[in-house]
């Protein structure tokens, strides 16, 4: 009886490892190996579940499936089916699996290798399992709906979509369009224009000739491209360098960092801030609520936002500004200077053509400007220092200061305020015809000045030859005509 007992447990042992690996989890398991052949032209098509597909290459003219089929249940396993064939249209492989109800603790999968001619046109789909292709030479059509995808070394158009997993595409000769849902979409190294859409995963894009690019919910970064690049995104930062064309960039809630843009520059934010950097076109920049730092533009240079701080530095072009709620410094502007705040101060310095500002509430301080300063303001001082022709300010409850008239010839002044005081450095060659004026407050010149009307209030006459025109006009404040 004992012989009998170690006899049964012995062809036991022997006959287990017939069915699977692992009594626990896959009792079943079944290999499947069929080649097909491909006509020319021909497409190979393949419609996968449930396990891994790989997908390889080589020079013959056959299809080669290989699979392993393994399930913890017997008659699940030998239910699942592999349908494939030959036609005049291509080779067509599909993964059939029966209808399972109501059992629990279950497991199966087929996991697939199949390896195609390198130039026959691949359309394969698959759920619950990844995607490995590689080596195609022919347009490709890869989609997935749960597990990771990679496409790489291939060449012509490919097309990858998934909706819960990453994508990886790297090293295409091709046109790459990718749309995924939920996984982080990464492409390197295309020879062709991207196309990638997202919502809930970062977009990594380096080295590819143009790149168009959408996400939701998910950073966006983009470097090396060999053309222009337009990204859209929300709720997700952007970050983009190395644009060897222009740069279209938009986005809400969130950062946007932008460098060496051999091309023009667009920037839309709204509740995020934005950075440029080595823009050697124009730049633009339409931001709500977003604090702006650009530094070094080869073009124009213009903003619009409210709510937040504007610095622009080293604009080889004229630089404009519009803002709402924030202070803004400019400095080294080759052409004009225009800008245009509320509740915020406004500083320029070394602005090599006009300069031109609106203010209210908020200081104006201005310093070697290369041709004529114009200032509108209210509620906050005026400083003009350097100026390299005619200076125009008209201010309200503020002081106004302007020295530095450097300009060669008549650089006509006209400054006027009120309930604050205004004084004026002019040199001592200088000729100018003066009028000056105010209530309330005091006239006083240390230059000589020819009158013709003088009064405490009052000082009208001539500095030097007269002809050119200062006129300075107050209401309850000072004025004071300084030598510089």
């Amino acid at each position: 009886m004992l012989r009998l007992r170690s006899l049964c447990a012995l062809l036991l042992l022997i006959a287990l490892p017939v069915f699977a690996e692992d009594a626990e989890d896959s009792r079943f398991e079944l290999k499947y190996g069929k080649n097909f052949n491909l006509v020319s032209g021909g497409r190979v098509t393949i419609d996968h579940g449930f396990g891994d597909l790989v997908i390889r290459t080589h020079e013959g003219n056959q299809v080669q499936v290989r699979a392993n089929i393994r399930s913890s249940d017997d008659d699940i396993g030998k239910a699942i089916r592999i349908i494939a064939g030959e036609s005049a249209g291509g080779v067509h492989v599909r993964t059939e699996f029966p209808e399972i109800r109501g059992q629990r603790h279950l497991s199966y999968s087929v996991d697939m290798t199949v390896t195609v001619p390198s130039n026959a046109h691949v359309q394969a789909n698959n759920e619950f399992g990844s995607i490995d292709a590689r080596g195609m030479r022919a347009s490709g059509s890869f989609g997935n709906k749960q597990g990771a995808m990679r496409v790489q070394d291939a060449t012509g158009n490919q097309t990858v979509t998934n909706s819960f997993g990453a994508i990886e595409i790297i090293d295409v000769r091709g046109t790459v369009s990718v749309a995924n849902n939920n996984g982080a979409i990464t492409i390197k190294r295309i020879a062709g224009p991207v196309t990638a859409a997202n919502r809930f995963g970062a977009v990594h894009v380096t080295d590819v000739q143009s790149a168009t690019l959408a996400n939701t919910n998910g950073a966006i970064e983009a470097m090396d491209i060999g053309g222009s690049l337009k990204a859209v995104n929300a709720f997700g930062q952007i970050k983009a360098s190395t644009i060897a064309g222009s740069a279209d960039l938009t986005t809400s809630n969130a950062r946007v960092e932008v460098s060496n843009v051999s091309g023009s520059a667009i920037v839309k934010n709204s509740f995020g801030s934005v950075v440029a950097r080595s823009i050697n076109g124009a730049l633009t920049i339409d931001g709500n609520n977003s604090q702006i730092d650009a530094e070094d533009v080869g073009g124009n240079a213009t903003v619009d936002t409210g709510f937040g701080a504007v610095s622009l530095r080293n604009i080889r072009g004229s630089a404009k500004v519009t803002t709402q709620n924030g202070g803004l410094r400019v400095s080294d502007i080759s052409g004009t200077f225009t800008a245009k705040t509320q509740f915020g101060s406004v500083q320029a310095d070394r602005v090599g053509a006009a300069a031109s500002v609106e203010s209210t509430n908020g200081s104006v301080t201005l310093n070697e400007i290369g041709a004529g300063a114009k200032v509108r303001a209210s509620f906050g001082p005026v400083f003009v220092n350097g100026v390299g022709a005619g200076v125009d300010i008209v201010n309200t409850n503020g002081a106004i200061a302007v020295a530095g008239l450097r300009g060669q010839g008549c650089q006509p002044v006209t400054l006027r305020t009120n309930f604050s005081s205004i004084k004026v450095s002019v040199p001592a060659t200088a000729s100018y015809a003066v009028n000056a004026s105010t209530s309330f407050g005091r006239v006083h010149s240390d230059l000589p000045v020819t009158t013709s009307g003088v009064s405490d209030g009052t000082l009208i006459g001539t500095i030097g030859r007269g002809g050119c025109k200062l006129e300075l006009a107050n209401a309850n404040g000072n004025i004071t005509i300084e030598k510089d």
